[in-house]
């Protein structure tokens, strides 16, 4: 999937859950945006299994909504390296799935306030990921929104610099379409940017309350600071 990335706000925190849990999505765009697309979903054809091959030009110009869900087992290359992910039979979504194995998806075909064609990826899903403090397994939830500028080729994702404000977060990203654009390939990419490179639970279960501040804060824990042990060094040294 070619595309650029102008400025993604992205939220990514630690889980206390453990698999079977139910837990908070992290909203990743404006509440009110979300809300709206939430809305005319469900008022939406929804669609169980596999996003379709769009002409996602024809889909941006007809200001299309798609709504769906499918098995997170279709990600190969999110699922890369995690742990076994639960088998759950699909069924028709009005929220987000409160259990790991299934994706759901909204995605709107629009038009920018210059008349550029763009669309509205929504995508919530819940991962098992391994904890790396105690192995032990650990839901991730990922509740994302990007809204996607449509070019025709490659050359059109390079920014004018002298055009592009580096402070502005809201630039919309850019992302090649097609008349076979494939959205799996595109949901698959935007799950595997919020996947943390190190997952941890924030306490670990059975772990005490004391233990995981200590682990999470080695000064009040009773260790001394590196800096603070380098300048007692420096001190002795003169």
């Amino acid at each position: 999937m070619n595309k650029s990335r102008a400025g993604t706000k992205t939220v990514v925190k630690d889980i206390t859950a453990v698999v079977t849990a139910s837990v908070s999505a992290t909203v990743t765009a404006g509440a009110s945006t979300a809300g709206t697309m939430n809305s005319a979903a469900a008022q939406s054809e929804f669609k169980l299994g596999v996003p379709p091959i769009l002409d996602v030009f024809e889909f941006a110009r007809r200001e299309q909504l798609m709504v769906g869900a499918f098995d997170t087992e279709e990600l190969g290359r999110l699922l890369d390296g995690l742990p076994l992910q639960p088998e759950v039979a699909l069924s028709v979504l009005t929220g987000p799935p409160e259990t790991p194995g299934i994706v759901r998806y909204i995605v709107q075909g629009q038009r920018s306030s210059v008349g550029k064609p763009q669309i509205n990826l929504h995508v919530q899903t819940q991962l098992v990921l391994e904890c790396q403090r105690c192995l032990g397994p650990l839901v991730f939830p990922i509740d994302r929104q990007v809204i996607f500028d449509l070019v025709r080729n490659e050359s059109d994702l390079i920014d004018d610099p002298s055009r592009v404000d580096q402070d502005d977060l809201d630039v919309p990203e850019k992302v090649v379409g097609s008349r076979e654009f494939d959205l799996l390939d595109l949901i698959e990419d935007e799950l595997i940017l919020e996947v943390p490179y190190v997952p941890r639970h924030e306490r670990c279960p059975g772990e005490t309350v004391a233990a995981a501040d200590a682990e999470s804060d080695p000064e009040e824990g009773g260790r001394p600071s590196p800096f603070a042990v380098l300048g007692q060094l420096n001190t002795k040294s003169k």
